[in-house]
C-alpha cells in the first residue's frame, strides 16, 4: 500500500468548490481520489445498472440452487431449462454492454 504523506493546497471560487464536490459525488469517489484521478489523466467510469444485473444474477443463483436441490433429494424428473438460459444469456449481454463502454 502507498503512503500518501505530502499535502497539495489549491484555490478556487466557492462555485468552483461545489462544482469539483459534486462530480466527485457524482461518480462516486471521495473528493482526493476524484482530484488524483482527474489531474493523473486516469480514466473516470460511471457504471450505472450494477444494481440490476446483481439482483439478476442472484436470482439465477437461488433458481440453480433450488434445482440443484430437488435434483439431489431425487424431486425433480424433468426441467425446462430454457427460460433460465434466456435469463442468463440476457444478463450475460448485459455484462457485455458495460465492459465495452469501460474500455
Amino acid at each position: 500500500m502507498r503512503k500518501k504523506n505530502t499535502t497539495i493546497a489549491i484555490r478556487c471560487t466557492e462555485e468552483e468548490s461545489k462544482r469539483i464536490h459534486e462530480l466527485a459525488k457524482r461518480h462516486g469517489l471521495r473528493l482526493n481520489e476524484f482530484v488524483m484521478r482527474c489531474a493523473l489523466g486516469k480514466k473516470i467510469v460511471v457504471a450505472t445498472g450494477i444494481d440490476e444485473i446483481v439482483k439478476q444474477q442472484k436470482a439465477i443463483g437461488r433458481n440453480l440452487n433450488q434445482i440443484a436441490t430437488l435434483a439431489n433429494m431425487d424431486r425433480l424428473t424433468a426441467m425446462n431449462f430454457q427460460p433460465l438460459l434466456d435469463e442468463h444469456r440476457k444478463v450475460t449481454e448485459l455484462i457485455g454492454q458495460l465492459l465495452r463502454e469501460v474500455k
